[in-house]
């Protein structure tokens, strides 16, 4: 049985409120959500991302559920995915393990490799989620059958309403 550490320390609790979630409850709520999981363009945003435990699980099924032009279609589902977290470690541990994932599920060229890198660089960010006119990510976008997407950076803030400061997601 794989047991997975939930707090790093007391301090962080007290100062941040850092608390991971546990693989089980990561499993059973990206259960919930199965079908936009394996979709790769289906974007997904983690305002308190912490190392990744919900990114990782998203990225392991997106990637499991390509069948063709693997390399240019797992830098789709990996750009498809935004992370925020006040610490910066854990934003390095998050991009870090993201690109471990992606990079052992199947072999990819250098080219790639380096846009992996610079779309983790950009969508996993350190900030803070309250203070969304203080994050700025990027907006993917591959062309043809290139692998170098070109990315135009937009403010988290632009995403939300003004009235409620909550998300507005289009209904298609």
């Amino acid at each position: 049985m794989k047991i997975s550490v939930q707090v790093k320390s007391r301090e962080r609790v007290a100062s941040h409120g850092e608390v991971f979630t546990a693989e089980r409850e990561v499993k059973a709520m990206c259960n919930l959500v199965a079908a936009q999981c394996r979709d790769i363009h289906a974007t997904f945003l983690e305002p308190a991302c912490g190392d990744g435990n919900f990114l990782a699980e998203i990225l392991t099924r997106k990637l499991s559920s390509i069948t063709d032009d693997h390399e240019r279609n797992s830098l789709i589902a990996l750009s498809s995915l935004y992370g925020i977290d006040i610490l910066d470690d854990n934003v390095n541990a998050c991009r870090q393990r993201l690109f471990g994932i992606w990079d052992s599920h199947a072999e990819h060229s250098q080219p790639a490799k380096i846009q992996a890198a610079r779309i983790l660089q950009h969508n996993i960010v350190c900030g803070d989620s309250l203070k969304p006119a203080s994050i700025t990510f990027t907006e993917w976008t591959f062309r043809d059958d290139d692998i170098v997407p070109e990315g135009k950076e937009f403010v988290l803030a632009s995403l939300m309403k003004e009235d409620t400061q909550q998300i507005a997601i289009p209904f298609e």
